[in-house]
């Protein structure tokens, strides 16, 4: 975490004309106030940064020249910098920007890195910068819609957490336990999904929940008993991820047809973006199979149980709707455009290589197609259960015995009517 910039005096003389002439960024990450952080020829002029003389209990004053060692630039400059002693609690460190261009590009190649980390893949903030559809919410606000409600009917909510897969476990999982015990479910407005589909479902937050009792889940990609003893008359918050097809797939019909469906940009994009290939490839006709690449943090990061699917599994699922269907086009969407390009070659003139990196369009692709191959992570997940035909998973994710595999049980997570393969 930055807490201090660092920044060279000016010797004698210098600044006569209010603006500073030596200027460098010496310590971005931290000033702790010890001679060994500073540059010799600063330590000079400043007195040492001690504790204030006196026990925890004194409440003595410190002298002016020990308390407070300040420098400013000056107000065409971006950064003042101030490092203040307050009696005996030791020191502590402020940083005040002004407005100014390195300021704002300092900011920002922060802000971007920090979004970096919490995505975890660099193809998904380029997929941010690069959204092509450009979609409104869809959002049902629950005071613009509560005349409609039963307000004696018991209310459902669950917390949000993750991206785009995750939260469509949680909007799933919401209604289906809903639908079971006849309750009203709200939606908190946070979900990226909202700039994805129509969702019926009223959005809120938490104020609207009376004296909840909350359900915290034991494993994020398995079953968890305890929703089966939710007790009807109260209203409940679910806390956690909540991802198993048992939660919903009572109701998968109408999940499909009336929660899940794309705004209208979106799908027609996608659309377009099928009846072009198609031409292209004189394909009309063709059997559709959409597959999903997923590499990237996948890959960075094994030993926490993430798998990349081999190679040899998609040939063998590829060679398989060849021999069923005949006639096959497939689709291939992925956040490792090389590595698909290269190893799964198009031999046959019957594979297309998405190169869309706006993640919703590339979901709105997948769920035009008539069957899919999928392979790792709640997303690619989730356009399998989008498509209405086969769909053939890969078996060896997670890895068994790892933080992820532990929290996963396979028959709670796949699908009975999924195929899975190596």
């Amino acid at each position: 975490m930055i807490t201090s910039f660092f920044l060279s005096p000016l010797a004698k003389g210098d600044n006569k004309t209010g603006r500073v002439s030596d200027l460098s960024l010496i310590n971005f990450f931290c000033l702790d106030g010890s001679k060994s952080s500073r540059p010799e020829k600063y330590s000079k002029r400043i007195p040492p940064m001690r504790r204030p003389v006196g026990s925890a209990k004194t409440d003595q004053k410190v002298p002016e020249e020990v308390n407070r060692v300040q420098i400013s630039i000056s107000s065409n400059d971006d950064v003042s910098i101030s490092r203040t002693s307050t009696r005996s609690s030791g020191w502590s460190n402020m940083v005040k920007f002004k407005r100014g261009p390195r300021c704002y590009a300092i900011l920002g190649a922060f802000a971007l890195c920090m979004l970096i980390l919490y995505l975890g893949d660099f193809s998904y903030v380029f997929a941010i910068l690069n959204k092509k559809v450009h979609v409104e919410r869809h959002v049902l606000r629950w005071e613009d819609h509560q005349h409609k409600i039963d307000h004696m009917r018991p209310r459902i909510m669950i917390g949000t957490r993750g991206r785009m897969g995750n939260h469509m476990f949680q909007y799933a999982t919401l209604n289906g336990l809903a639908r079971r015990y006849n309750m009203t479910p709200i939606m908190l407005g946070n979900l990226d999904i909202l700039d994805v589909f129509k969702l019926p479902t009223l959005q809120g937050d938490f104020s609207l929940l009376r004296d909840p009792i909350t359900y915290t889940e034991l494993k994020a990609s398995a079953y968890n008993p305890g929703v089966d003893k939710i007790d009807p008359k109260r209203d409940v918050y679910l806390n956690g991820y909540y991802q198993s097809w048992k939660y919903h797939d009572h109701m998968r019909a109408e999940l499909l047809d009336k929660h899940f469906v794309l705004l209208d940009p979106i799908k027609e994009a996608a659309d377009r973006y099928i009846a072009s290939l198609l031409e292209s490839r004189k394909k009309q006709g063709a059997t559709l199979v959409a597959i999903h690449v997923r590499r990237g943090d996948f890959v960075r990061q094994r030993v926490k149980g993430y798998t990349a699917a081999p190679i040899p599994y998609y040939y063998r699922a590829m060679d398989y709707f060849r021999k069923k269907y005949g006639n096959v086009m497939f689709i291939i969407c992925t956040n490792d455009l090389v590595w698909a390009e290269t190893n799964l070659e198009d031999e046959g003139g019957d594979v297309h290589y998405s190169h869309e990196t706006d993640g919703a369009l590339d979901l709105a692709i997948m769920m035009a197609c008539n069957h899919m191959i999928i392979t790792s992570g709640s997303y690619s997940w989730w356009a399998g259960y989008l498509v209405r035909g086969e769909v053939i998973y890969y078996m060896g994710y997670p890895q068994p015995n790892t933080k992820i595999g532990n929290l996963t049980n396979r028959e709670d997570y796949y699908p009975p009517y999924w195929e899975g393969r190596w």
